[in-house]
């Protein structure tokens, strides 16, 4: 076998394909990630250790800022290339929608990655309107306010532009344009409107239902031209400034997104020649992520570029708008996906591996005398290439019986227990001579969900990657170091949870999904990290506190200007007590209660005073803790974050 290579770890784990430019593998076999173009590289190993040595626990989410400012500067410059190119005279405002990731330190990192250009914020809850009120200060910054609205939601977005910003409080329910118009003659502020129109073209992928007959929001055309109607009633359709439509989250497909924007641009030509003062064509979000790089339109991927997605948009407008002779207008999307996705890795720890055992090359002794078991010894015995096919049908048959037999009563626990070892020893090695065949049999593939280790990692699905349980989204996933040498365990990912949804069984591959992933085998005496990428987007804040594991500790990255990384900021992960506190358990009563259980086993002699002493300093000391476990090594030599890690030797 030829000697392992970096570039073989970059094609093992399909770095290419997703990493658009921001990951690669290093000389020591690490991952690398260059946050900046044309900028130094940063090492993500070298990152978790300084973190470690600095006493900041894994798991670790580690955003790099530049990579922000990198994906807004790439889809302003592909609007600006196709706006050149079809001669488009409008202008093009990029706006995150906060949903995508509300964290204060990544929406402020957002605003900034505006670079000058501006960036648009957008609001789909009170709650997020009152976060951006206190830091979008942008002199006429766009404020799009979307979803649904109470009249304090819409008198607080009508008095922002007092603020010296720009809101647009889009109708996405007919109910809500009589709330605007009361709200406006309260508070003496003309309204800026935006029409939310529900396309019948439906976009493609995973969220193909956010547009079409049964969307939630949008309004029918009838309602559009109603409400126009009411405002002209009233003088004031001149309030009408922009146009608004969503196809749903990750587009997977360029043929949909030119369908539907055929239908937008001609809605918008329409509502121009009722309501002229319009402005804005808002396309909403959908400009998808190629997570597992296989550049088609499966749902964890997409079969276009930035560049032929700004392409199609601008085309379609500009192609309607000069048909009418109709001034271009400003071109909005809410590319939130697009813009966070990259910047942020999950980076976790093995704490252990439930291995698939080395096959011996003869049976165990058997149990009994049972005829049944001698059989299956035989065939474990007498297994050859040439028969494998045939022994693997027989000892499937064989699987099923013994698990009637022990049911009925008709093998002990040792015999089925011997019947267990040896058939998962046997498919083992069928599973090896299966690398031999020419040929390999279809049902043979049963195999690989039998023969898989699994790693018990340190962090929690459903608080960190929830899309992963609750829609089978794919990430790409890989080992941070050890890239020097071969993957040689097929394995799955077990999280902390005592739930056995708790799990990534689903990875990324080139031909849709794989059942497992390559990893390197696991020392007990080193740490082994596994990254978990492009989790930037909806990740944070749909999480949720299955069994009480919180927020991970986040951590900011820069380059300074030298290229050198920086360690912007560190936010700690929950501790237990602010955990408990979400579900109305305060440390006060947390305490109290324990007290009282130890006074009353000091009282019964269960418990010494020296012990209680003890018990109630650890106690104390755990509620101030973090949620995650903390490493220690097989042989308990102590806790290994209180020493220096052993990860040298070009990351081996």
């Amino acid at each position: 076998m030829e000697q392992w290579t970096i570039q073989n770890s970059i094609e093992q784990y399909r770095i290419d394909g997703w990493g658009a430019g921001f990951f690669s593998v290093n000389e020591a076999g690490n991952v690398s990630v260059t946050p900046e173009k044309d900028r130094s590289s940063v090492d993500l190993c070298n990152i978790v250790e300084d973190l470690v040595r600095r006493g900041i626990k894994p798991p670790h989410l580690i955003r790099f800022n530049g990579i922000l400012k990198q994906r807004a500067q790439g889809i302003y410059e592909a609007f600006d290339k196709a706006m050149a190119e079809f001669e488009y005279k409008g202008k093009y405002i990029l706006t995150y929608p906060v949903k995508v990731n509300q964290q204060r330190q990544v929406v402020e990192a957002v605003r900034k990655a505006g670079n000058g250009r501006g960036m648009g914020l957008e609001v789909g809850s009170k709650p997020e309107l009152l976060a951006v009120l206190s830091m979008h200060d942008a002199p006429k910054g766009l404020l799009l306010c979307n979803g649904y609205k109470d009249y304090q939601f819409i008198e607080l977005a009508l008095m922002a532009s007092k603020l010296g910003l720009r809101p647009i409080i889009t109708v996405e329910q007919f109910y809500e344009l009589d709330t605007i118009l009361r709200a406006s003659e309260a508070t003496g502020v003309k309204p800026e409107i935006g029409l939310r129109m529900n396309p019948t073209s439906r976009g493609a992928g995973r969220w193909a239902g956010s547009a079409g007959e049964n969307a939630k929001f949008g309004l029918a055309l009838y309602e559009i031209v109603e409400a126009v109607k009411q405002l002209k009633a009233r003088g004031m359709e001149s309030c009408v400034k922009l146009l608004h439509f969503h196809m749903g989250s990750q587009i997977t497909s360029i043929n949909a997104i030119k369908k539907v924007m055929k239908e937008a641009a001609r809605v918008y030509t329409e509502l121009f020649r009722l309501c002229p003062a319009i402005e804005f064509l808002d396309v909403g979000g959908g400009l998808g992520v190629d997570y597992d790089g296989s550049c088609t339109n499966f749902e964890s991927s997409m079969n276009y570029s930035t560049e032929q997605y700004a392409r199609d948009v601008v085309w379609e407008i500009a192609e309607a708008c000069n048909d009418l002779a109709i001034p271009h207008p400003t071109i909005v999307s809410e590319s939130g996906r697009a813009l966070t996705a990259h910047h942020a890795v999950l980076v976790t720890e093995v704490m252990d591996v439930a291995e698939v055992p080395e096959p011996p090359t003869v049976p165990d002794p058997l149990p009994s005398n049972d005829e049944k078991l001698k059989d299956l010894a035989a065939l474990y015995r007498d297994l050859s290439l040439k028969n494998c096919h045939e022994v693997f049908s027989d000892a499937l048959s064989m699987r099923e019986e013994f698990l009637q037999l022990f049911i009925q009563g008709s093998m002990t626990l040792e015999e089925r227990a011997f019947a267990e070892r040896t058939l998962r020893n046997l498919f083992t090695r069928i599973n090896q001579l299966k690398g031999k065949m020419k040929h390999v049999p279809e049902d043979f593939e049963a195999l690989e969900g039998m023969l898989k280790d699994t790693y018990f990692c340190n962090f929690s699905v459903f608080q960190s990657m929830l899309d992963h349980w609750a829609i089978d989204q794919l990430f790409p996933i890989m080992p941070i170091h050890r890239l020097t040498t071969q993957p040689t365990r097929r394995a799955i990912i077990a999280d902390l949870t005592c739930d056995s949804d708790g799990k990534i069984d689903k990875f990324i591959d080139l031909k849709g999904v794989q059942r497992f992933i390559d990893l390197h085998p696991y020392r007990g005496d080193q740490p082994y990290y596994i990254g978990m990428f492009l989790i930037g987007a909806y990740q944070e804040c749909l999480g949720n506190l299955h069994n009480l594991f919180g927020d991970t500790n986040v951590v900011h990255v820069e380059l300074d200007e030298n290229g050198a990384p920086r360690i912007t900021s560190i936010v700690e992960g929950d501790t237990i007590k602010e955990v408990l506190g979400y579900v109305q358990y305060t440390q006060e009563d947390l305490i109290h209660g324990v007290h009282t259980q130890i006074d009353r086993a000091v009282f019964q002699g269960t418990m010494s005073p020296e012990d209680s002493a003890k018990f109630m300093q650890r106690y104390k000391e755990s509620l101030s803790g973090y949620t995650y476990l903390l490493w220690e090594s097989p042989n308990g030599a102590g806790n290994a974050f209180n020493e220096p890690l052993k990860i040298a030797q070009g990351g081996q």
